[in-house]
């Protein structure tokens, strides 16, 4: 959140362990009126923010402008 003040709300932050290192999988829920390159530009910067870290293998920022709905993605139970 303290990212950035554009950040209205985090919709989902996911961590987990790939090898020695994490990825890590945020959304962040943005106004509805940036613009494409806006959202992009904080998305990146945050992205960039995340695999500086150095337990941070990977990360991915996702935008959206709402976060009252259904999880896009489903986690498989079982193998």
């Amino acid at each position: 959140m303290t990212h950035s003040e554009h950040i209205i709300a985090l919709d989902t932050v996911r961590a987990w362990h790939s090898g020695p290192r994490i990825v890590v999988e945020v959304d962040i829920v943005l106004d509805p009126d940036k613009t494409l390159r806006d959202s992009h530009d904080i998305a990146e910067d945050l992205q960039i923010k995340l695999e500086s870290l150095p337990s941070v293998e990977r990360a991915y920022v996702h935008c959206d402008y709402e976060w009252s709905h259904a999880p896009e993605h489903f986690l498989k139970k079982t193998l």
